[in-house]
């Protein structure tokens, strides 16, 4: 019992320390995709037993490696998201039997892309495919394992209700502890996969 105590502390800090360094480098707003990117990348260090402890230099390096790496797959995201999100806004009021139609084929893509964005990073890093590549992988991951992707997707409603009421230790935690959860079923996803050696990959 108090081994367990221990290790849930243990990983409580090494997160909040995490997310307070992710924040740091995130308060120029354009400099969030890298950091987020770096966040990915010291995560999957971790989980791997590569690195035992969040270190402030290996988050900079990360970051300084993946700065313009990172770009073409976060605005990707933040572009198709966006337009997502601006669709289902615009026909929110609509109801006519076509725009109903659209709003539900619009919903069964969000779904369909959020599954993707879940497992992106860790592909990305992992294969250094291009973003069209790292988004496809990446939902055919969450395909192939629906019960890791249907776990995966319970951590983050968790994550949002934590956020919801208990604010305060949620904005503390929400970056890292996404990133952990996206981090380990993907690293449990991609280790049951035979090895890919895709061209161009580093």
């Amino acid at each position: 019992m108090r081994r367990a105590l221990m290790f849930i502390m243990e990983w409580l800090w090494r997160l909040l320390y995490l997310n307070a360094i992710w924040l740091l480098f995130s308060l120029p707003i354009f400099t969030i995709i890298p950091a987020t990117a770096a966040l990915f990348a010291v995560l999957d260090k971790m989980v791997r037993d590569d690195q035992d402890e969040p270190d402030f230099k290996v988050f900079f390096r990360e970051f300084k490696r993946l700065f313009l790496k990172s770009y073409p797959l976060g605005l990707s995201i933040a572009i198709i998201g966006g337009l997502l999100v601006l669709d289902l806004l615009i026909l929110r009021n609509a109801v006519s039997d076509m725009t109903v139609i659209i709003r539900v084929a619009l919903l069964a893509v969000s779904l369909l892309f959020l599954i993707a964005v879940s497992y992106c990073f860790p592909v990305f890093l992992r294969y250094q495919f291009p973003w069209y590549k790292t988004l496809f992988f990446s939902f055919m991951l969450g395909v192939r394992k629906p019960i890791i992707t249907f776990l995966m997707s319970c951590g983050f409603l968790l994550i949002i209700l934590l956020v919801l009421f208990v604010t305060g230790i949620g904005v503390l935690l929400v970056a890292s502890l996404t990133a952990l959860i996206s981090t380990i079923s993907a690293h449990y996803v991609l280790n049951s996969l035979p090895k890919i050696t895709p061209k161009g990959a580093k």
